[in-house]
């Protein structure tokens, strides 16, 4: 695989940062729902605070460990990619080349 330029690089990181960005809002949309549940007393707080403890140990860390910590927009593109959360057609032509075969494995791994 070729060298990315910076401006390829800029547009994945780019990217990488809207996809990191739509999955954590979705993450906490869930616990905001679970706390909305616990307050209508329709789940229990033991309920709310597994959840909580799930978002924060697995959820919440997962994430930045695909976002932040592999530091590799090309990775976490394509995996938002497999997952639904960015659609290829959001990455332009000149860096799919980067993200293609990446997205086709790990949406197999799914």
């Amino acid at each position: 695989m070729k060298d990315m330029t910076k401006p390829q690089k800029r547009h994945l990181s780019e990217l990488a940062a809207k996809a990191y960005e739509i999955e954590l809002s979705n993450a906490i949309e869930t616990v905001h729902q679970s706390i909305l549940k616990w307050k209508n007393n329709e789940i229990s707080c033991w309920d709310t605070d597994q959840l909580i403890h799930q978002y924060h140990d697995n959820i919440a860390r997962d994430l930045y460990k695909t976002y932040v910590m592999l530091n590799d927009p090309r990775f976490a593109v394509a995996q938002a990619v497999a997952k639904g959360i960015l659609d290829i057609s959001e990455v332009r032509e000149d860096c799919r080349q980067f993200v293609d075969n990446l997205s086709t494995i790990f949406r197999e791994q799914q």
